[in-house]
């Protein structure tokens, strides 16, 4: 049977199809893990070249913050109290953007169809956060945290391929998407848009964590179906980070 996209304004099983096609699933890791290999640098390949060589100035915040950024591989280390205040500021820059009618990240038609959800660790974070629900979703138009549930950190931590390092996380933040949301305005490129917009989104992330002294592993090693259960309302995820 030969696959053809459908350019119809209905979000149909295609394209779910197409992005169920490289999730993950317990039933298939050990063939999903795949050997490391050393990355080769490349080559000039016999240009004319100019350098451009620079030193960073670490004593200016921003280049400090970008010369430090990097993907924190080992346990959590947890330098942060995270209390309400602290998600507040995290939140206002690293999506939220304070009061302008602009997000602090580029979105297809500043349509903003990814969702972010911010998933809290009970036993490390202060109980203010985490006391009514820990499965929150974030509402950048009103700067509201909407409590949606709790699920204990045991069973998220679970969602993880690598939950040794879930377990060490004070909170992770999942990106998502109703598929029908954005396929009514860009049909055909919604995939690639929506795409891009979690990787902005992600790297605001990573450089919002260093400024504020906590590290963050963005993972693409999550088992989709049951992190899309977390998180609810049919959502799909598209990336995930953990933070500590």
């Amino acid at each position: 049977m030969t696959w053809t996209w459908d350019y119809s304004l209905k979000a149909d099983n295609k394209m779910k199809d197409y992005h169920y096609f490289s999730i993950n699933d317990k039933k298939f890791t050990s063939t999903q893990l795949y050997r490391h290999y050393e990355r080769q640098k490349k080559s000039n390949k016999g240009y004319i070249t100019k350098d451009l060589s620079y030193t960073f100035n670490t004593s200016n915040s921003f280049e400090n913050t970008i010369f430090q950024r990097k993907t924190w591989v080992n346990e959590l280390p947890n330098k942060q109290s995270i209390t309400k205040d602290f998600i507040s500021q995290f939140s206002q820059l690293a999506f939220i953007g304070g009061d302008r009618p602009h997000r602090s990240y580029p979105s297809g038609g500043a349509q903003y169809y990814v969702n972010i959800h911010l998933l809290f660790n009970e036993n490390r974070v202060e109980k203010e956060i985490w006391n009514q629900g820990n499965v929150t979703e974030l509402n950048a138009d009103t700067n509201q945290l909407l409590i949606k549930r709790h699920v204990p950190w045991s069973q998220i931590q679970t969602t993880f391929i690598q939950d040794h390092l879930a377990y060490t996380s004070q909170f992770a933040i999942v990106l998502s998407v109703d598929f029908q949301s954005i396929f009514e305005k860009y049909n055909d490129i919604s995939y690639k848009l929506v795409q891009q917009e979690a990787g902005h989104i992600g790297q605001n992330i990573q450089l919002v964590a260093t400024y504020l002294g906590i590290e963050a592993i963005p993972l693409g090693g999550f088992y989709d179906l049951e992190l899309n259960k977390v998180i609810g309302d049919r959502e799909i995820t598209l990336y995930a980070l953990l933070l500590g």
